[in-house]
């Protein structure tokens, strides 16, 4: 099974484990794309110059620190999510209000972002770290089922470290997965 591969573990015939990414089940490839995702966010956090941690990545946008910030905000809410879902309960993010998601975005840099990016990003692998014990309960069920909570709230987070590394190497530049 391919879950916890680090991203770029991928063996000489191209598959992760020897098993062809084509012969993977949803749930499978759902949480090896979650983690290499997470992985490379952290890499590309990681490979921010020390001297543009606190510069906005585009005028009116966030630094990479407030990224940080801003991942780790949303990582505990994500955990807590799952969390839920285990227990049986709706996660109740899910039903998250859009209208609050700019103001709750700004609170969670504002009270986060004071702290150094390095810092962040430990913050982020520690608990990413304890975030994985929970995705690994998640039946696969569950994440092969259209619709679960549990594979929506997967698949969004990792849209979600996409979306930010891209914004992020569109300023500094791809960060090797190998790296």
């Amino acid at each position: 099974m391919p879950f916890g591969r680090r991203a770029g573990g991928r063996d000489a015939t191209g598959s992760a484990g020897g098993q062809s990414e084509h012969d993977w089940s949803d749930a499978q490839r759902l949480r090896y794309w979650w983690q290499a995702e997470r992985d490379l966010l952290l890499k590309t956090l990681s490979a921010v110059p020390e001297d543009q941690t606190d510069q906005p990545l585009s005028e009116g946008g966030w630094s990479p620190t407030g990224i940080a910030a801003h991942r780790l905000f949303w990582e505990a809410e994500e955990r807590a999510a799952i969390e839920e879902h285990l227990g049986g309960a709706f996660p109740s993010l899910l039903d998250f209000p859009t209208r609050r998601i700019d103001s709750t975005n700004a609170a969670a840099v504002a009270s986060l972002g004071d702290r150094r990016l390095s810092a962040l990003v430990r913050a982020l692998q520690d608990l990413r770290g304890r975030t994985v014990t929970l995705v690994e309960r998640i039946p696969d069920a569950d994440l092969n089922s259209q619709g679960n909570p549990a594979r929506i709230l997967l698949g969004v987070a990792l849209e979600h470290d996409r979306e930010h590394r891209r914004e992020m190497e569109a300023k500094f530049g791809p960060t090797s997965p190998d790296e």
